[in-house]
């Protein structure tokens, strides 16, 4: 008897055993799968947190590729300040060289000029063939001096064309052609402010600068005249004027 309860006790014992230690292995199990659970719920925040870095970072970089973009344009357009492009002269109205032909144009444009030899770096015609006919193609021209230059496109700046010998001709600053599609898509932005009298300029880098309320405004995009303060009250009709274009068109 006393053997067999001896034996009894070890049993229990060894069970007992065997039990604490499968509590002790589930008590682990429990604690692993806390701790995965804590990871679940912790990673979508992790993950939301870092790409808000992300974004962060991609804007950080959106904004200092698009300062790069417009240095490098303004350095473009900085080789080109000696320039003057001039538009409306067909191929059949010179008669002597082009480079004679441009001299005259200038004597007359800029009569101050006529006692001083205006030199020409280079002078060509600009693009491709014109395929509309009756329209010619542009002259670039290079100017040596470049207050020669300066003292010309201020003769122009207050009118579109002049004439000489029988045509219309217009001359511009040369700029390279990013800076010329910039300046056309804020044609909506220029139109409306000469109509409310709002004088303007352009400026370098690029930018369009005027005065609204008494304050020296400069944006780069429709969108940033839109957010000016007391801009857009002028510029709000923007849309529906620009649909009542489009209808007139149709």
């Amino acid at each position: 008897m006393e053997q067999l309860f001896r034996s009894l006790c070890e049993d229990f014992a060894t069970l007992k055993q065997e039990i604490m230690a499968d509590i002790k292995d589930l008590k682990r199990e429990v604690v692993d799968l806390g701790q995965c659970v804590d990871t679940i719920e912790l990673t979508p925040d992790a993950r939301e947190e870092e790409m808000d870095c992300h974004r962060r970072e991609l804007l950080t970089l959106q904004d200092k590729n698009q300062d790069l973009q417009y240095q490098i344009e303004d350095l473009e357009n900085r080789s080109r300040c000696s320039n003057i492009r001039i538009k409306g002269v067909p191929a059949q109205a010179v008669t002597g060289t082009l480079e004679d032909f441009v001299v005259h144009l200038f004597h007359h444009v800029a009569p101050a000029l006529k006692e001083q030899n205006i030199v020409l770096h280079r002078t060509h015609r600009a693009g491709r063939p014109a395929h509309v006919p009756g329209r010619a193609q542009d002259i670039l021209t290079c100017l040596h001096n470049y207050k020669q230059k300066e003292v010309i496109m201020a003769a122009v700046c207050d009118t579109t064309s002049i004439e000489f010998e029988g045509h219309r001709i217009s001359l511009y600053q040369d700029l390279s052609m990013i800076t010329l599609q910039r300046r056309r898509l804020l044609r909506p932005v220029t139109d409306l402010l000469r109509e409310e009298g709002i004088r303007y300029k352009w400026g370098h880098p690029f930018r369009l600068l005027f005065i609204c309320q008494n304050e020296l405004r400069s944006i780069r995009t429709f969108e940033e005249a839109q957010r000016l303060d007391g801009v857009p009250q002028t510029l709000r009709i923007w849309p529906r004027k620009q649909q009542h274009r489009s209808n007139s068109r149709a």
